[in-house]
């Protein structure tokens, strides 16, 4: 089975890995919802994440031998990735989702994918084309079709200003972490990146979230039991995923499966019984995938170089009479 991944195209690879990831994406949600502020403050669960998946890092980093030199300026961008992708996301999704609505942090993350494309564009000269814009704004779509129909009609606490501000801020330094690593995962083992961004994240988190970290008096083997999903998939798994994802997927692509969160969302809560399968769901599965199809096959900053150079070269060939 490995081989056979191995031996497929780098696109497709990409896809496989970021759909898997944010499947644990989207079970992590509930999942978090439920812990935290019943049973440990989001702080503590930060740190929690943070740590482990640093610890897990550096040991699968020292099994496989991955170590390598970063230069004084890859450190910098490792400090700043590290402080963005991991202390400040984690701290303020946690945060904000102890304060929001899950359907609220749903559609404020659907933003991602705008946020990434812009940030792409201002800082690695990604092209901002048609045709990836028309893919972001109907994959935005047809998540927000889905989660307004679901929930539409039934009556839902809705998330705080802050809460949801919160969940907007992690949407923002996320598009950024992930423009930001992305030349670092090409360079080098994305394992040793990883390793590095969350050391230096979990030194960002220890201050503020140090005495937080311990579980509720009450909490049984059910809080344990999601306590080590949310670590081992939802963080350590999860993050691995998008790493080699962003070594052969742009930045904006890997956020596009944000948009898969609220389809899988209202999948398991029909599979559950929690919901029923209506004509919304096909439709905004229609929208998401077209939308995901239109960014990965539109033209990166290279496809543009080579066809510029080709143009140059074809116009050169061309005798003068």
């Amino acid at each position: 089975m490995i081989k056979r991944f191995i031996s497929l195209p780098p696109k497709t690879r990409g896809v496989i890995l970021i759909l898997v990831a944010n499947i644990f994406f989207a079970f992590n949600m509930p999942i978090s919802r439920e812990l935290t502020p019943q049973w440990i403050d989001p702080f503590g669960l930060s740190l929690l994440r943070i740590s482990f998946a640093f610890f897990s890092f550096f040991t699968l980093s020292a099994i496989l031998k991955t170590g390598v030199k970063f230069t004084l300026k890859e450190h910098f961008i490792l400090v700043i990735s590290g402080v963005l992708g991991t202390t400040t996301n984690q701290l303020s999704f946690l945060v904000g989702l102890s304060k929001s609505s899950p359907v609220d942090a749903s559609l404020i993350i659907t933003v991602t994918p705008i946020v990434t494309m812009i940030f792409a564009a201002l800082i690695i000269k990604e092209p901002i084309t048609l045709k990836k814009l028309t893919g972001v704004i109907i994959g935005m779509g047809g998540a927000t079709l889905i989660l307004y129909v679901s929930y539409s009609g039934l009556f839902i606490q809705s998330g705080t200003i802050e809460g949801n501000l919160a969940v907007l801020l992690s949407c923002f330094v996320y598009g950024l972490y992930l423009v930001l690593i992305r030349p670092l995962m090409i360079k080098y083992p994305p394992i040793e990146v990883m390793k590095w961004a969350f050391f230096y994240g979990m030194l960002g988190s220890l201050p503020f979230t140090w005495k937080y970290v311990a579980l509720l008096p009450g909490a049984g083997r059910i809080q344990y039991m999601q306590l080590g999903y949310a670590l081992l998939f939802g963080t350590f798994t999860a993050y691995l995923l998008v790493a080699f994802a962003l070594k052969l997927l742009r930045p904006t692509t890997v956020s596009m499966f944000n948009y898969i969160q609220p389809l899988l969302a209202s999948l398991i809560a029909v599979s559950i019984g929690q919901d029923t399968l209506n004509w919304t769901k096909p439709i905004s599965a229609l929208l998401i995938f077209t939308g995901v199809y239109l960014v990965i096959t539109s033209k990166s900053k290279e496809d543009m170089e080579k066809e510029a150079a080709q143009k140059k070269k074809s116009l050169s060939t061309i005798p003068i009479e």
